[in-house]
């Protein structure tokens, strides 16, 4: 038991920290918006320490009544580790859906050839899709601000606090969260549908021109037309799809309740 120990304040503030780290960083780490894939070292530790002061008092309080074994700290960071990486999840849902949608702009436009023709260049990085993150991300900072992610992050430990057992999935959790993940492929394929739908038809009209004139080089023909032609289509449909993130950016604020339904709050604390 860790109360044999001599256990001071300083002791418990540091495990208090840690287990509020647990859940905070696997947050950061999918969120695109915090950027770690591009942020390394000792700085993203610096983030995520800094996050978890906000909510490190609170979980002292937990740890200080509970005073729970090694094991249990154990259990419980691996506990924190799930939610936060379940959270991470939900957190990242509109950023790689507008990804997609540029990433499926750009295979259809033929911006991707040289990946599909020699593997060896690694995996595909897409232009516009990086750029659709980037703007969903623009829109999130410009309009609800960046607390709208920190904020779920906090109201989560109002559902699950750090000191209780991972609750039990609700009768319909598991359809909630199917339904939620059929919602985003669905919605991926829906905005992308338009420009998609165009680069066919440009397909479709220079294989017909092609048969009534063999000597026009329809492939040499094909890539540049769908580039110019797309990118024109796209910067016409770029303000619907700013409106529709937006949208999708304001469903954020409902996730704690969408979470309610996928598990229910356990009322079990650690022993």
């Amino acid at each position: 038991m860790l109360t044999g120990y001599p256990l001071t304040d300083t002791f418990h503030a540091i495990l208090a920290l840690g287990l509020g780290m647990a859940r905070i960083f696997p947050c950061l780490l999918l969120t695109p918006i915090f950027s770690f894939s591009v942020i390394k070292g000792l700085l993203r530790t610096a983030i995520a320490v800094a996050l978890a002061l906000f909510i490190a008092p609170g979980i002292k309080e937990q740890i200080d009544v509970l005073e729970p074994t090694m094991m249990a700290l154990a259990g419980l960071v691996l506990k924190e580790l799930m939610i936060g990486t379940l959270l991470g999840l939900l957190l990242a849902l509109p950023f790689w859906l507008y990804e997609s949608v540029g990433a499926l702009f750009d295979n259809q436009r033929g911006a991707l050839m040289g990946g599909q023709i020699n593997p060896q260049l690694g995996p595909d990085v897409t232009p516009l899709g990086k750029l659709m993150q980037q703007v969903l991300i623009l829109l999130l900072v410009t309009g609800l601000g960046l607390s709208t992610i920190t904020q779920v992050i906090w109201d989560s430990y109002h559902l699950w606090s750090a000191t209780q057992w991972i609750p039990f999935p609700a009768e319909a959790g598991f359809h909630v969260w199917l339904t939620l993940l059929g919602k985003i492929f669905s919605d991926m394929v829906l905005y992308a549908g338009p420009p998609v739908a165009l680069m066919l038809l440009l397909d479709f009209a220079i294989g017909v021109m092609s048969l009534y004139s063999p000597q026009l080089q329809a492939t040499a023909l094909t890539i540049p037309l769908k580039c110019l032609l797309g990118m024109l289509f796209f910067i016409l449909y770029l303000p619907l799809l700013d409106h529709l993130g937006n949208a999708r950016l304001y469903e954020l604020r409902d996730l704690i309740p969408v979470l309610s339904q996928i598990f229910a709050p356990s009322a079990g604390s650690a022993p």
